[in-house]
């Protein structure tokens, strides 16, 4: 156990080290954008590292155990729209030369809509992030022997916070990238051990998963149409999955910050795309993953999906290689914890306060910048301490507190978009309306996650253009009166 923790601290103050060494910060725009220089090899990495959590190290192999490959669909789905955002939203922000996202929508529409959509983002990124930090702490606190996880989170929101505060973006990216390495290699070292401790070829162990365990594809169509709307397959994956996507990365700040850094739209491009391929392939390398641990484990019963990876790594995984694990799991939820405090700072100091448009001196805006990202870590530690277990896996939760509200993000960008002029009152109508049909389905019918933003693009998007239609010919006709 010791060797295991000091492989996490060496792990936790070399991680930091580098985030320091990194850093290069002179102005707001170079702390939150990188003074739009970051390579897109960078940027793209720091794409993956961001929307790959703990949760996506702990749940994604948790799911294959119970299940089978059929995640892939909605990661086929994830390509799609990164391929949309390439094409449809970059151009715009790139046209713009844009601070965030949410200026597209005052430029478009009015500040408030700008800011009212900056407000949602904050909401949805401390909630959804909130619960992958409390997912971290749930593997720290069984090898510490904790009584509860708070000491846990508050070990790795303090941890994380360091090189974000002092390095912004770019120190945060770089890191990222590294992050990425660290728990790809520990997931190829799980599939390594397994291996060891079965004393079998890898090959011969992929030969003892069960068939049905393997399948990827799924037309859900085999139990009628409700199957569709309650299960990962060819509808819900592509379709829940591309929308999934082209919000998230198109519309969420998280990730469209990476993009804005790098040096232009080509670049940025290839960042987005390249992404979604290396996703696919990370998903597929934790889905077998987790079925080499149901061989390994006879198909052992769990309680929880995300309880068969902290036992595996407690119970299974030799001292030293368990440290591994661990800082895998830290470098996962780190990568995306930093992330996290980063864009959503930048969106409070950008799109709220408006700091960059202050006739103050750069070193004051930079304290300022610095102090509003300490504030949302001590939110964010906060908002995971109120967490508890559940039944449903974390991935799962987290993705559905998100596509809530992504749906609804992405109708008011898309009438951004086609439309010449928009009401900012409909467009905003919408979006409202959107967040709660989409709740009330969560909570009222049986439907899968990935169907919340399809649901919530079509009626922000049909809301509001019906609403602007109405106040449209109202206008025209007081006009004419």
């Amino acid at each position: 156990m010791s060797l295991d923790i000091a492989v996490i601290a060496f792990y936790m103050v070399a991680i930091n080290a580098v985030g320091i060494a990194c850093s290069r910060v002179r102005s707001v725009n170079d702390y939150f954008l990188g003074d739009r220089t970051l390579p897109w090899p960078v940027a793209c990495f720091s794409i993956v590292a961001t929307e790959t959590s703990s949760l996506t190290f702990i749940s994604i192999p948790g799911l294959a155990y119970i299940s089978n490959m059929g995640f892939l669909q909605v990661a086929l789905g994830y390509i799609l729209g990164r391929i949309l955002v390439a094409y449809i939203l970059l151009p715009r922000y790139f046209a713009g030369n844009l601070e965030t996202a949410y200026q597209f929508l005052q430029n478009r529409f009015s500040l408030s809509t700008r800011r009212f959509i900056a407000v949602l983002f904050h909401i949805t990124r401390l909630l959804a992030d909130g619960i992958r930090l409390f997912a971290t702490a749930i593997p720290l606190s069984m090898l510490m022997g904790f009584d509860g996880y708070w000491q846990s989170i508050i070990i790795i929101g303090v941890t994380t916070f360091v090189y974000t505060l002092y390095g912004g973006i770019r120190s945060v990216a770089v890191v990222d990238a590294i992050q990425m390495g660290v728990y790809l290699l520990s997931a190829v070292a799980g599939i390594v051990i397994i291996s060891h401790l079965m004393d079998a070829p890898v090959l011969s162990i992929f030969g003892k998963i069960p068939p049905d365990r393997l399948m990827i594809f799924s037309t859900g169509l085999g139990g009628g149409w409700r199957e569709v709307f309650t299960s990962y397959n060819l509808f819900s994956g592509v379709i829940g999955g591309a929308l999934l996507s082209f919000a998230s990365h198109g519309t969420d700040h998280l990730i469209v910050q990476r993009v804005l850094s790098c040096r232009g739209l080509r670049e940025a491009r290839k960042a987005m795309i390249l992404s979604g391929i290396i996703v696919f392939i990370q998903f597929a390398l934790f889905l077998v993953w987790g079925l080499f641990i149901y061989v390994l484990l006879n198909g052992k019963n769990f309680d929880l999906p995300d309880a068969v990876m902290p036992s595996f790594i407690v119970n299974r995984v030799p001292a030293g290689f368990k440290g591994l694990m661990l800082a895998g799991i830290f470098a996962a939820a780190m990568s995306t914890i930093s992330s996290s405090i980063n864009s959503i700072s930048s969106s409070t100091v950008l799109d709220i306060l408006m700091i960059s448009r202050r006739d103050i001196p750069e070193r004051s805006k930079i304290r300022i910048s610095r102090a509003v990202s300490f504030i949302w870590t001590c939110v964010m530690i906060g908002i995971a301490m109120v967490f508890r277990d559940t039944k449903d896996p974390l991935v799962e939760l987290g993705l559905g507190i998100a596509s809530i509200t992504y749906g609804g993000m992405l109708g008011i960008f898309i009438q951004g978009i086609v439309f010449e002029t928009f009401s900012d009152a409909a467009a905003l109508t919408g979006v409202v309306a959107s967040i709660l049909t989409t709740l009330a389905v969560s909570l009222a019918f049986d439907v899968f996650w990935p169907w919340f933003v399809p649901i919530g693009f079509a009626v922000s998007f049909i809301v509001g253009t019906v609403l602007n239609r109405v106040m449209t010919k109202k206008q025209v006709s007081g006009n004419r009166s």
